[in-house]
């Protein structure tokens, strides 16, 4: 389904509105967060075992808090986007340049929040297993 908004917004000329290109951004970091995490949680979980090593094990536990914090500044952008146009429907809508820097900033916001994630995950050789986890400062090692 998020492939198919993206692709419709983008092959669309007309479609290319503000609000769509915030809809693509959520789009995007939803799809996105799928394709990267969903079968790598999937094998981890049935086997209990960290397969793919530590530069991963850092990205899979950055990368999906990284797209939930896009996900919801992209619906919060949305969300402003739609109460400004009912609030003053003649004022003019933000600009294609504007719209870019707004995404852009969500990415950059979203990085910065979400980087202890990556900071703090390692993984770790047991006994019969290897796991992965974050390891934040003061926790259990």
């Amino acid at each position: 389904g998020n492939l198919v908004v993206i692709w419709i917004i983008l092959a669309h000329k007309r479609m290319r509105t503000v609000t769509n290109y915030f809809l693509v951004n959520l789009a995007f970091s939803d799809a996105s967060m799928a394709a990267f995490n969903t079968l790598i949680n999937f094998i981890y979980a049935l086997h209990s075992e960290w397969y793919f090593g530590e530069a991963y094990c850092r990205f899979h536990n950055f990368f999906p808090i990284t797209a939930v914090f896009a996900s919801i500044y992209s619906m919060t952008a949305i969300a402003v986007d739609r109460y400004m146009a009912i609030i003053d429907p003649l004022k003019p809508r933000l600009s294609a340049t504007a719209t870019k820097v707004v995404i852009g900033s969500i990415w950059i916001l979203a990085f910065l929040l979400a980087f202890p994630q990556c900071l703090y995950s390692i993984t770790k050789v047991m006994p019969g297993r290897t796991l992965c986890y974050v390891a934040w400062p003061g926790g259990p090692k």
